[in-house]
């Protein structure tokens, strides 16, 4: 396995199907793949943009589903924050 997803390799047909880590790899892997094609070819190749444009709209669409907020920030242990949440 490659770093990169070349346009020639398969691609999911149902990115919904995918875990979020798995999502993320695939992300990884298509903009590694355009990064090479822009720094070879001076252009990406219509595949591997449309590619980019499916599992950003796919990440995109978790991002905004409801229970995917945010994590609370961290306690920093400041007692004055804490007085002024109280």
């Amino acid at each position: 396995m490659t770093t990169r997803l070349s346009p020639s390799e398969d691609f999911p047909e149902d990115l919904t199907a995918l875990d979020l880590s798995e999502a993320e790899v695939l992300n990884s892997r298509i903009h590694r793949e355009l990064d090479h094609e822009y720094a070879h070819d001076g252009e990406p190749a219509p595949e591997t943009e449309f590619r980019h444009e499916e599992i950003t709209e796919e990440l995109d669409r978790r991002d905004e589903q409801p229970g995917s907020a945010e994590l609370p920030a961290e306690d920093t242990g400041d007692a004055d924050s804490e007085r002024r949440s109280s």
